[in-house]
């Protein structure tokens, strides 16, 4: 009774400077994503008010921008909010449904333009101004325009190493057979493991080989030590001594970043480290994209920081240019899956380019939409 009661107050009260301004709807995890992204639209739109979508009460959406309200709006709570705070527009970002609840209803009946950024589903019987998707294969309406991932804006690549032929000549024998090369860079406690249990997956489809980098050079040795444990015939790169590294090889050892680098470009498949297990090592997913390699990350998350890498990170992800599995599994499964689909690094390169042509311009599609729908008729 007495929760019925608080919701249904909730639902009836907004701060009075919340009304007027143009709500965005998002989950509270992709609100904080968006954060930067919110302030330059704020800058160029108008003032904005955050809606929570997976929020019950006001003080669980507080704390999200400076100077920015933020209120409850789970989808039982949109339809009575939204009279009361007449918005100029509103923004929804993701699906318009999480499990059960769904802010279609809510949309449906509201008299204000209304964008859908990020779409997937259906469109949940609301007439869209416009809809944006961040990647062609989204499962948005037919009426979406393809234009990348706002939240992440424009991204930087790093260069690619100049040359490191002669470090991947060493596998020549694997290209000549089409044997995949996998590399597993950066790794920390725990990550390891779950290499090995995807480089086991993946031999039992196909001969391959795997290219392990721990990040911390104090673990070198003991990684070492317990990677013989595995009974998979290894080569330390720092006392290979002959010139082809032969095929019956499953793991490839590297402790020193020089030839961690020269690796990049061997790799067809890249399982970058911290993305295997928890890590206090950021994932780099620049290097492998900027070198035409197929990027499949797992299961951990980690922190989202308003840096450029975190921005390449969301973008990668949001736009489906870099693969995930939840257990060794389903990472092997979608390395097989990149590995039949042929893997050819310029090709990739040049996807690249126009991927990264796309994200530079996604912010301002959305800006310019949001003025062109609120300019005076």
């Amino acid at each position: 009774m007495f929760a019925r009661l608080s919701a249904w107050i909730t639902a009836r009260s907004v701060p009075g400077d919340s009304g007027g301004r143009i709500l965005i709807l998002a989950p509270r995890a992709t609100l904080e994503t968006a954060a930067d992204w919110l302030t330059e639209l704020a800058d160029a739109i108008g003032p904005i008010t955050l809606g929570v979508t997976d929020c019950g009460h006001d003080r669980e959406a507080a704390g999200l921008m400076d100077a920015t309200p933020a209120l409850a709006m789970r989808p039982d709570l949109a339809a009575p909010r939204l009279a009361r705070l007449r918005p100029r527009a509103v923004v929804v970002i993701g699906p318009l449904r999480a499990g059960e609840h769904d802010l279609g209803p809510a949309l449906a009946s509201l008299h204000a333009p209304r964008i859908w950024v990020n779409a997937e589903g259906d469109t949940g019987g609301v007439e869209w101004d416009a809809v944006f998707a961040a990647r062609e294969d989204a499962p948005a309406p037919g009426i979406a325009e393809v234009i990348g991932d706002p939240l992440a804006g424009a991204v930087e690549l790093p260069a690619p190493p100049s040359d490191s032929s002669g470090f991947c000549e060493r596998f020549r024998e694997y290209h000549e057979k089409g044997h995949p090369i996998l590399l597993a860079p950066n790794t920390g406690p725990g990550e390891e493991a779950f290499a090995f249990a995807v480089l086991f997956a993946v031999l039992r489809k196909s001969a391959a080989i795997l290219l392990l980098a721990p990040a911390d050079p104090a673990r070198h040795e003991p990684v070492y030590r317990d990677a013989i444990k595995y009974s998979l015939p290894i080569i330390r790169h720092n006392r290979f001594m002959t010139s082809f590294v032969p095929r019956k090889n499953r793991v490839y050892y590297i402790e020193d970043p020089e030839t961690l680098h020269a690796a990049y470009t061997c790799a067809q498949v890249t399982l970058p480290g911290g993305t295997l297990a928890a890590s206090e090592t950021p994932p780099d997913l620049g290097l492998p994209l900027a070198c035409g390699s197929a990027v499949i990350c797992g299961p951990a998350e980690h922190e989202r920081h308003p840096d450029a890498a975190t921005r390449l990170r969301i973008a990668a992800e949001h736009t489906g240019l870099v693969a995930r599995g939840e257990d060794p599994e389903q990472v092997a499964d979608e390395v097989l899956a990149r590995l039949a689909e042929g893997i050819d690094p310029a090709a990739r390169r040049a996807r690249l380019a126009e991927w990264q042509s796309r994200q530079s311009g996604a912010r301002a599609a959305v800006h310019a939409r949001l003025q062109a729908l609120l300019a005076p008729a």
